[in-house]
């Protein structure tokens, strides 16, 4: 997540909200403890391990491409604290996420809080203003490298696997950031985690861990098709529903309508991660919270595994991302761009 970077950058937003996150990050900041110290003194020995596992990400990661800076060589015990609450919010009548804009990155679908009740507080006022909200808590954050960023203790508790792809998302972030475009940088983020973990693991010699990491992969992707069809839907129905001038009545119907469409979809697919999204049911900011994390992953996902390697990759979407183009229409519209030249990054 970026939403602190963002928040942290943004001028004209009430003194009190800026000086309440500086402070919680200080706080974050000053617990956390370098890694190697925390391996020497694990009495667990699966805490330890994925300790260690950490080190050897960065490592990995740069030894493929991604600069890990000095982020990632701590851990911040957060294991009395609230995760990082991110509102997110949309418009009812519309799949477009509404936005803050910050500078650096660009308009964003982020506001982040240290603390559950104002954000909830926050995410009611919009929705008083007739906005569809929904609330994520963020496992960890990057935030693009301008700060030595530690790694929270809880997704340490997560194990072997979340640890290494976390890792590698943000580390993605760090490298490569596209102002103004949040699904394209996470759902990249997303695909290049799972290519660079499978490897990782398969590296290690640990296939029980790679091929969790290829399953997890090929649920993503599925979801991912689930997903896309579905914002079609969405996107039909309320561009009739502008042209015809439903009544709130009507397009409260139908909108429930294709949401159930879609979880439907979801379940016969058997693709967990889009099946699990109803849990909190359904809305225009919820769909979109998880939908900028796999939207149009087989386009991200078939471009990366034509390239040689992660550098390649990243320096042809550098370049075609130049000026602020749009990364999906740029892929699209540029095939001579995405030509295979080997099989190594594909390959995997």
């Amino acid at each position: 997540m970026l939403a602190l970077l963002a928040a942290a950058a943004l001028p004209g937003c009430r003194t009190a909200y800026l000086a309440q996150l500086a402070y919680e990050q200080g706080r974050y900041l000053s617990r956390a403890r370098p890694i190697q110290q925390l391996i020497d003194e694990a009495t667990d020995p699966k805490v330890r391990h994925t300790l260690e596992l950490v080190l050897e990400v960065r490592r990995f990661a740069a030894d493929h491409g991604l600069d890990p800076g000095k982020s990632y060589l701590e851990v911040a015990d957060t294991s009395a604290t609230v995760p990082f609450q991110v509102v997110t919010a949309a418009r009812f009548d519309s799949l477009e996420p509404y936005t803050w804009w910050y500078p650096v990155v660009g308009a964003m679908p982020y506001r982040g809080y240290f603390d559950r009740g104002q954000a909830k507080s926050y995410a009611d006022g919009l929705k008083e203003q007739g906005l569809d909200t929904f609330i994520v808590e963020a496992s960890a954050y990057s935030t693009l490298g301008w700060f030595a960023d530690p790694l929270p203790s809880k997704v340490i508790e997560h194990g072997p696997v979340a640890a290494t792809t976390t890792v590698l998302h943000e580390l993605l972030h760090q490298n490569l950031f596209v102002a103004g475009q949040m699904a394209f940088n996470e759902t990249l983020a997303t695909a290049v985690s799972y290519r660079l973990a499978a490897d990782f693991f398969d590296g290690r010699g640990d296939t029980a861990s790679a091929d969790r990491v290829r399953n997890a992969r090929l649920d993503w992707l599925a979801s991912s098709r689930v997903l896309d069809d579905g914002a079609g839907a969405l996107q039909t129905l309320f561009a009739k529903a502008r042209k015809e001038r439903w009544p709130h009545d009507r397009l409260v119907a139908e909108r429930e309508s294709v949401y159930r469409g879609i979880q439907e979809s979801a379940t016969s697919r058997g693709t967990v991660r889009a099946a699990a999204l109803d849990e909190d049911g359904w809305n225009n900011a919820s769909f979109l919270a998880s939908y900028r994390y796999a939207e149009h992953a087989s386009l991200l996902d078939d471009f990366l595994a034509r390239q040689r390697d992660l550098p390649q990759a990243l320096d042809r979407l550098r370049a075609l991302t130049k000026d602020g183009a749009d990364g999906y229409a740029a892929i699209s519209a540029h095939p001579e761009a995405t030509a295979a030249l080997d099989l190594g990054f594909a390959s995997r």
